[in-house]
C-alpha cells in the first residue's frame, strides 16, 4: 500500500489574509484622505470589509490545504437530487480510495490524495449551495469516472506483473495525465466560486462608483463600469 502524504494545514490564512488586506486599506486610504470627517473612517471602513472579505476568500475558500469534511462527513441537503448526486460522489471516491490503497508509487499515490480532497471540497460546495449542482453535471457523469477507470487499469497492469514497454507507456501516460486531472479538479473548484467572486467585485465597483461621485475617491483609482455606475445612481436615489 503506498505511503500517504499528508497535507499541511493553515486554518488561520484566510482570516490573516483578511486582517492584512483590511488594515493594508485603511492605511492607504489615511494617506490619500486625513481623517478629519467622520465620514472618511465609514468609508476606509467600508472599503477595509469589502477587500478583506475578498482576501478571506481567496485564501481560505479556495485554499486545498486546509483539511475539508470527507464526503462521507457532508450532511444530506434534504434535495433528493442533489443528495443522489453528493452519494454518487463519494461511492466513486471510495473506490478510488480502494485502489490508491493497492497503488505501490507514491507519487501517483499523493496525487491520488489531493485529488480526493478537492473532489470533497467540490461536493461540500453543492451541499452548501446546492443551485450549483447542475455545474458540476460533467464533472460527475464523466471526469470522476474517468479517472476511477484510469487508476483501475494502472492497478491491474501491476497487479498482473504486465512490463513489457506498451505496459510501460500506459503507466507514463496515466501518471502524466493524473497532474492534467488534478488541474482540472482545481479549476471545477473555481469555477464554483466565480459568482461568489463576480458579486465581490461588483460590490467594490458601485462602492468606489458611489465614492468618486461624492468626490470622496482619488482619481488614482480606476474608473467604475458602466453597470456599477448605474447601480451607484440607482442608491444614490433610492
Amino acid at each position: 500500500m503506498a505511503k500517504k502524504l499528508k497535507q499541511s494545514t493553515s486554518p488561520g490564512k484566510g482570516l490573516f489574509a483578511a486582517f492584512l488586506a483590511a488594515g493594508g486599506t485603511v492605511a492607504a486610504y489615511s494617506a490619500l484622505f486625513p481623517f478629519y470627517r467622520w465620514g472618511h473612517y465609514a468609508i476606509a471602513g467600508a472599503l477595509a470589509l469589502v477587500l478583506g472579505r475578498v482576501a478571506y476568500i481567496m485564501f481560505s475558500g479556495l485554499d486545498t490545504s486546509k483539511p475539508a469534511p470527507t464526503v462521507e462527513e457532508l450532511p444530506k441537503t434534504g434535495n433528493e437530487a442533489v443528495d443522489r448526486l453528493v452519494a454518487r460522489g463519494r461511492e466513486m471516491l471510495l473506490q478510488i480510495r480502494r485502489e490508491d490503497e493497492l497503488i505501490p508509487d507514491p507519487k501517483l499515490s499523493a496525487q491520488i490524495v489531493e485529488l480526493e480532497s478537492v473532489s470533497n471540497r467540490i461536493f461540500q460546495t453543492v451541499v452548501e449551495q446546492p443551485g450549483k449542482a447542475p455545474q458540476i453535471r460533467r464533472f460527475m457523469d464523466y471526469y470522476l469516472p474517468t479517472t476511477l477507470k484510469m487508476l483501475t487499469g494502472y492497478r491491474k497492469l501491476n497487479e498482473r506483473g504486465v512490463d513489457g514497454k506498451s505496459a510501460q507507456e500506459t503507466k507514463g501516460r496515466i501518471e502524466q495525465a493524473m497532474q492534467v486531472v488534478l488541474g482540472a479538479f482545481h479549476k471545477q473548484l473555481e469555477t464554483l466560486y466565480q459568482n461568489d467572486m463576480l458579486d465581490i467585485t461588483t460590490d467594490i465597483d458601485v462602492l468606489e462608483a458611489m465614492l468618486r461621485q461624492d468626490s470622496l475617491l482619488a482619481s488614482e483609482f480606476r474608473p467604475e463600469t458602466g453597470q456599477a455606475a448605474a447601480q451607484a445612481r440607482q442608491m444614490k436615489e433610492d
